[in-house]
């Protein structure tokens, strides 16, 4: 069975008069389907106390569909470079695409969460309040210009996993280069463009430890220093990475089973390093990279999946950043407010997939709205700015 990753291939060729966005892929949709749904998971279980250990193991895994949203993205971009490789004005159009993608229903929810606490301080204290260390007009200011990132107070308090929007936006500003850096490595043949990729993988940590070690900080699990470009920057390296092992070395042509062993053994190694306490290795430094690695595997044999099912992720994974930012009224708040009123009629998963089903529907429903009104209308805004520009 052949792996129709490699579609990829084709889709890079389009005709070039295809000016604007990329074709779409069917599997790419998915595979956003299946990172929001991991995120809504383990937020949904936070809010349930009492779950066994072991759905706890299960669902903290979740947190790292941000790490398959940042894979994806990251191999849709240079599917689009390549495709507009020979535009004119290229990194100024890219940097308009790219912000009016973002930007809009960004600003919308910096508005709307600091409604959303004005109503919840109301409800629970009957005077409006706003919670000061929160919302100081730097924070907001950072999170408007997306440098939120590298300011620990404004980083993931304006909006909630507005972490992942920072690091993603200043990953934006890397990619063109980092792009180029990957096509002319990738002329080489494949055996020295892996090498080269792990060694300097390796040497990436090596700094990496040695500026965190000179610094005094510590990266553990959802810190400052973890959610940051500098930590999260290799799992975007290894889209583009894969992108050029598709293109150039046939990585799309790896039969099924051997996308399945690599998916275990980096998920594997995943879970392995999340309980891992051994000197001169700082786990969580690592964990996005070995998660990305087994996106990659994953987003291989997504690739070459044709069933029914996908038509469903698909359809979630259209409306994946509006769900991502809306999904915490319902997977937070909402069940925590259900919670409270019927966790003695029922055992803690049960209700637990109850409220998991209830948070993806709202949160889809919320979506499809801001998806058509604000994220579309956004998007074409930057195409008709792209038009004009030369």
């Amino acid at each position: 069975m052949r792996n129709q990753f490699s579609n990829i291939q084709n889709v890079a060729r389009i005709s070039k008069t295809e000016r604007f966005e990329p074709q779409k892929l069917d599997h790419v949709d998915a595979l956003r389907g299946v990172a929001i749904l991991m995120v809504i998971f383990v937020h949904t279980a936070q809010s349930v106390p009492d779950l066994p250990k072991w759905v706890l193991q299960i669902t903290r895994y979740g947190q790292l569909g941000v790490q398959l949203f940042f894979v994806v993205s990251a191999i849709t971009l240079s599917l689009s470079a390549e495709r507009r490789v020979n535009e004119s004005a290229k990194t100024k159009k890219y940097l308009i695409r790219r912000f009016f993608r973002i930007a809009p229903l960004y600003y919308i929810g910096i508005v709307w969460y600091f409604l959303f606490d004005l109503i919840q301080a109301y409800l629970k204290t009957g005077s409006a309040q706003v919670d000061l260390d929160k919302s100081t007009l730097i924070n907001k200011l950072s999170n408007f210009l997306f440098v939120h990132g590298f300011y620990p107070p404004a980083n993931n308090n304006v909006v909630p996993g507005g972490w992942s929007i920072g690091t993603e936006m200043a990953f934006y500003l890397c990619f063109p280069l980092l792009f180029a850096f990957f096509k002319v490595l990738s002329r080489r043949n494949t055996f020295q463009f892996l090498g080269l990729f792990v060694l300097l993988a390796c040497g990436y940590y090596v700094l990496e430890y040695g500026y965190i070690t000179l610094a005094k900080a510590s990266i553990e699990d959802n810190n400052f220093m973890y959610y940051n470009l500098l930590n999260q920057l290799p799992v975007f390296a290894l889209g583009i990475f894969a992108y050029f092992l598709v293109k150039e070395h046939g990585f799309g042509n790896l039969p099924v089973v051997f996308n399945l062993i690599g998916l275990f053994i980096f998920g594997g190694l995943t879970y392995s390093l999340w309980d891992t306490d051994l000197p001169m290795i700082n786990s969580f430094m690592l964990i996005p990279f070995t998660a990305g690695a087994a996106f990659v595997f994953l987003f291989n044999i997504f690739a070459g999946l044709h069933i029914i099912f996908l038509r469903v992720l698909q359809k979630i994974g259209q409306v994946s950043y509006s769900m991502y930012l809306f999904h915490f009224m319902f997977a937070w708040q909402g069940t925590n407010y259900l919670h409270n009123r019927f966790e003695s009629i029922g055992r803690p998963i049960v209700l637990f997939g109850v409220y998991y089903a209830l948070s993806v529907a709202l949160a889809y429903l919320v979506a499809a709205i801001s998806e058509k009104y604000i994220e579309r209308p956004g998007i074409e805004f930057g195409r008709r700015l792209v038009q004009n520009t030369n």
